[in-house]
Order: structure tokens, then C-alpha cells, then sequence
């Protein structure tokens, strides 16, 4: 039996992990959006309208699967431990979520929670790409770019 996912509804994505590195790198790390497609495999350009500590305005171009987006994202920190981001315009119906950053001595956790909705008429497949991978992924990507940094500056 094939799940299926209703082009309207909203999909949440929480994904949870511990990273063995200092919280302010993993925070920094999150706040470089400007150099995402340098670490972020589907991520293919970014341009910057606004970037100040702890916010940002940039503009992705991405690609899942064959299938080019675009979206605009607000990033934000709220507090030490909480980045906020929103999308304010593109692709997405709603793309919104949280990384929450909770030290915990030697490691620090990393929870990302985000909630998209994908446009009417995407194609199902497209759907299930975002749902099963492109978010999901993201987690992972951060992760390995934190353990580049780690050893560039050992």
C-alpha cells in the first residue's frame, strides 16, 4: 500500500540529533546562509538581501529531483538557542520551522522541526521528494559541514 500525501495539507518534518561540537559553532553554521549551496547538496544559488548578526533575507534557487524552486526565507535567531526561519516568498505555499540548540556539555543536541505545504498542482512525486529527502536531509548536510569546520581549524 502507497501513502499518499494530499497536495493540501501541511507537512511537518522533525528530525533530532547530537552533534560533538560547541553550540555557537552549530549556530553560526545555521545563520551562514548565504554559503548554503556550498554544503547543502540541492541547494543551487543563494542571493542575499539583507544579512545582519543573527538575520538574514535570501533568496534560494534549489533543485529536487529535476524540478527547479525557488523561495525567499527570513532567518532568525529568537534568543540563544532558537533560529526561526520563514519562507516570505516563492515556491512553498507555507514553509516555516525552528532549530532548536540545547547544549548539553561535550554535545549539543539539534532539533529541526518545519512545516511546508506544497502548491496546488505539485506533482506528486515532487511531494514526496520534499517530504522523504529534501527536508528530512537537511539535518544531515549541517552535520557534516559542522565536522568540516571542526577539522579546518584543529
Amino acid at each position: 500500500m502507497t501513502e499518499e500525501v494530499k497536495m493540501t495539507e501541511e507537512i511537518r518534518i522533525q528530525k533530532e540529533t547530537q552533534i560533538q561540537a560547541p553550540s555557537r559553532l552549530i549556530r553560526d553554521t545555521i545563520l551562514d546562509t548565504e554559503n548554503y549551496p556550498s554544503f547543502l547538496d540541492s541547494f543551487r544559488k543563494s542571493y542575499v538581501h539583507e544579512s545582519e548578526e543573527g538575520f538574514s533575507d535570501v533568496l534560494f534557487h534549489a533543485k529536487v529531483l529535476m524540478f527547479p524552486i525557488q523561495f525567499r526565507m527570513h532567518t532568525q535567531m529568537e534568543g540563544e538557542s532558537v533560529i526561526h526561519f520563514h519562507q516570505i516568498s516563492g515556491y512553498f505555499e507555507k514553509l516555516e520551522g525552528t532549530w532548536t540548540l540545547e547544549d548539553k556539555g561535550k554535545l549539543t543536541n539539534l532539533k529541526f522541526d518545519a512545516t511546508f505545504k506544497m502548491p496546488p498542482g505539485a506533482i506528486p512525486t515532487l511531494i514526496k521528494a520534499c517530504k522523504d529527502h529534501f527536508f528530512p536531509e537537511i539535518i544531515d548536510f549541517f552535520q557534516n559541514e559542522i565536522q568540516k569546520r571542526i577539522r579546518a581549524s584543529a
